[in-house]
């Protein structure tokens, strides 16, 4: 049985993290739209005479290592507050079965 207590820790979660979530979520989506500019600045940069070369100079630069280090980070940060939101959720929805079953007479 999930008591009220444990309920209501998981509803204040929910209520707390609405806004860390969505800053999780748009810092996210805002490097993963970086990626075409910071190659194409890279390429643009670079002396390479082919096309093939400027691209792998590019993907290999500081400056796009240290954008895709900043995405995977953004990516892990969105994903953990996304599995604790979803975990929160369904701690209350079990609750809510269990306290309806209860309600019922259902034993559990």
């Amino acid at each position: 049985m999930i008591s009220t207590e444990h309920r209501d820790d998981n509803l204040n979660y929910l209520a707390l993290t609405d806004e860390p979530f969505a800053k999780a979520k748009s810092y996210m989506i805002g490097l993963d739209k970086q990626e075409r500019t910071i190659l194409a600045t890279c390429v643009l940069a670079s002396h390479e005479k082919t096309v093939q070369m400027k691209e792998a100079e590019a993907r290999t630069s500081k400056a796009y290592r240290t954008w895709k280090t900043s995405y995977q980070d953004s990516v892990y940060d969105y994903e953990i507050v996304k599995n604790k939101r979803q975990t929160a959720t369904l701690v209350i929805e079990l609750w809510r079965s269990e306290f309806s079953g209860l309600k019922q007479g259902i034993i559990l």
